[in-house]
């Protein structure tokens, strides 16, 4: 241990860093004082509180230590978003976002290294003072995110008082669009106008009418456009498809604009037939070609953003890009327009060409995009894999792609696989979603994997198909089909879930799986952690009907009942049923069961459960010690997986002890088939005794 605290600091951050999860951090941190010391910076660099109790709680012991505080770089707050939903005092639950900017306020005199804030509440307002206490008190603070809900800030906000911002996220919440402030009419970013109305369904009237929310939106862009000239990241989403007018947005230039993501806006701000009297957001983006990273999100279903249009020429400099596969579809085929200034074409330039290209290849789109992101589930029935093909082939860039199916009745889906495999052979990340009904086997996908040498890591979540094998026996097909492979994850996702495409269904079992292989790159093992949502099908048959907990989880797989006759009876299930059998068959109960369940009436079950839940294998292979945990509605089971066959030399092998005590699926059979043999053990010997007595 003493060699570890000698590490330098810069290195333990290292392989912090590396660690995939911050309990693993904290685990590291614990082991000395002298380590906690040096992996603080790790623990607190990246802050997000979610509840009034967790942000009280946090808030406060930031405020109390600024040894701790000076780590602080980003916070991120929720006031009304609980992760564990628990029963609490009604009376204050309006006044969370109160009391939470208090805490902020207060804890804000200690965070001299914040440089990103986010407050993400719903609909009330926080205290305006938070905000002039982080623009006194943090001076390295650039990036601030805040929401706009049923209440809008006033204009003389402390808000809209920040300068020289690098970073600035609005996000409108439901009820900014169930008060109507998106319409220009009520809360219109832009100065009044005249004509008919762009907006289809608008009223000409509202189009033109004096905004009520206008000074708070005035204030926000003057802040941003005026102040703060240096920007480099910008997003504004929203929670409707509704449009919001936002013509004060394309009218700002940032020289240093990176990142862009923009929801459900009124991209063209004239009306239609009419000149160009103000500028548009296709104009925007010509006007910024420092732009690397574009996000379309939201799905109008009117006010179409036709990006066709946009010049040849524009977003030189794209590497990101996220939106639907038309607007990428789009971008690709640009072809310069009529009025561009075209090469100059004379008697002594006879190689010219009179014809405008026919795809994308004037455009820098192919050799600069690197991510591509579709965050609208794409209907297999509108498109097809030429058409997809067709798209992803000029992309010769491209390393990363993150894509949503809605899987339709009748169609092979292994054919779009096949065609993302075959379209980018050079990706290194993969994220597929296929809702709504069952997809494909994970050895098609294995097969379909192939192609993709490159690939490094992988998420899948599909519908099970009936018939499906083990989950970890088809990440053993594709960790094998390919050993490039570094990390993945699979999900079964419910079929015909009543979210939103966009939205998947929490997945009903999940599991992660990091590969290991050797010298030469062939697969040795893999690292399973394999997560349920349910209980384990032979807990179901152990315990029956299986207790919840009104927490959402279970830290325990029996009632939390302060009766120990209900705990007892619980845990004598096994005993019971052996009663039963005994005196079916005409003979005595066994002593051993009658010793075992009065000694749960005893100690509440503890000796049954240790003796007959270690046979089974699910009181360790279920979570509940080296093997794994409960996580919310579920468990978490981990082992070891290995790839090679049973006569590799490698392998080690292991006697019928070791087997019987493996945590891994051929341990929990092999645990199941002794406690079969046992129950025909006992069968025989009662028969036996009944044929002795009546001789």
């Amino acid at each position: 241990m003493s060699s570890l605290e000698s590490l330098p600091a810069e290195i333990l951050l290292e392989i912090a860093n590396y660690l995939s999860s911050r309990s693993d951090v904290l685990q590291l941190s614990q082991v000395s004082t002298a380590l906690y010391a040096k992996i603080i910076p790790a623990l607190y660099a990246d802050v997000d509180l979610h509840g009034a109790e967790q942000c009280e709680r946090t808030l406060g012991m930031i405020a109390q230590f600024p040894q701790v505080a000076r780590h602080v770089r980003k916070l991120t707050v929720h006031p009304e978003h609980e992760l564990d939903p628990r029963p609490r005092d009604q009376y204050r639950a309006w006044d969370n976002a109160g009391v939470v900017s208090r805490c902020v306020m207060r804890a804000a005199r200690n965070l001299d290294a914040l440089v990103h804030f986010e407050w993400d509440g719903e609909d009330m307002l926080p205290d305006d003072r938070m905000w002039a206490e982080l623009r006194a008190r943090c001076p390295r603070l650039k990036h601030i995110g805040t929401t706009f809900g049923c209440f809008l800030p006033r204009p003389t906000s402390h808000l809209f008082q920040f300068d020289d911002l690098y970073g600035f996220a609005l996000t409108l919440k439901d009820g900014f669009y169930a008060h109507s402030l998106h319409v220009p009419s009520r809360g219109g970013s832009g100065p009044p106008r005249k004509g008919p109305s762009p907006v289809p369904g608008l009223a000409d009237a509202d189009w033109f009418a004096e905004a009520e929310s206008e000074p708070v939106f005035t204030r926000l862009w003057d802040m941003l456009a005026l102040r703060c000239p240096a920007l480099e990241a910008l997003c504004i989403v929203g929670h409707s498809s509704e449009p919001s007018e936002a013509a004060r947005l394309y009218s700002a230039r940032w020289p240093n604009l990176k990142r862009l993501v923009l929801g459900a806006l009124v991209w063209n701000t004239n009306a239609p037939g009419q000149p160009n009297a103000v500028p548009d957001f296709k104009d925007f983006l010509v006007a910024h070609p420092s732009i690397e990273s574009l996000h379309l999100l939201g799905r109008p279903s009117s006010n179409q953003l036709d990006l066709s249009a946009l010049d040849h020429e524009a977003l030189p400099n794209l590497k990101e890009f996220s939106g639907s596969f038309a607007h990428l579809r789009m971008l690709v085929d640009r072809v310069p327009t009529p009025d561009a200034p075209a090469p100059a074409q004379n008697a002594h330039d006879a190689n010219a060409n009179t014809n405008p290209p026919t795809s994308g290849g004037e455009t820098s789109l192919p050799k600069t995009l690197k991510r591509l992101c579709f965050p609208h589930a794409m209907h297999l029935r509108d498109l097809t894999p030429l058409t997809v093909s067709r798209v992803l082939m000029d992309l010769h860039a491209l390393t990363s792609v993150k894509v949503t199916f809605a899987i339709q009745g009748g169609y092979d889906s292994n054919g779009i696989l096949r065609t993302i495999a075959a379209s980018c052979p050079h990706l290194l990340e993969l994220d597929i979603t296929c809702t709504a009904k069952p997809s494909f086997f994970l050895d098609a996908f294995a097969n379909a994997l192939r192609g993709l040498t490159r690939l490094r890591t992988l998420s899948l979540s599909l519908v099970r198909m009936p018939g499906e094998e083990p989950m970890h026996v088809g990440a053993a097909r594709i960790a094998l089909a390919n050993p490039r492979l570094k990390f993945f994850t699979i999900a079964f996702i419910p079929a015909h879930h009543q979210s939103t495409p966009d939205a998947p269904a929490p997945p009903l079992e999940r599991g992660a799986f990091e590969l290991t292989c050797d010298t030469h790159g062939i697969p040795v093992c893999l690292h399973v952690a394999h997560w349920h949502s349910g209980p384990w099908p032979w807990m179901r048959m152990w315990s029956g009907a299986w207790p919840w907990t009104e927490m959402g989880a279970r830290a325990w797989p029996f009632p939390r009942a302060a009766d120990p006759f209900a705990l007892a009876e619980t845990g004598t299930g096994v005993a019971d049923w052996f009663a039963t059998v005994a005196s079916a068959l005409g003979v005595d109960t066994p002593r051993i069961l009658l010793d075992s369940r009065a000694h749960a009436l005893d100690t509440g079950f503890a000796s049954t459960y240790l003796s007959w839940g270690g046979l089974l294998g699910y009181g360790g292979g279920y979570g509940y010690g080296k093997g794994g945990r409960s996580r919310g509605r579920g468990s978490v089971r981990r082992w070891v997986y290995d790839l090679r066959p049973s006569g590799h030399p490698d392998v080690p092998r292991k006697g019928v002890g070791e087997l019987l005590v493996e945590r891994s699926p051929a341990g929990e059979e092999a645990r199941l088939m002794l406690f079969c043999l046992a129950l025909l053990v006992l069968t025989v010997w009662a028969l036996v005794s009944k044929a002795v007595r009546e001789a």
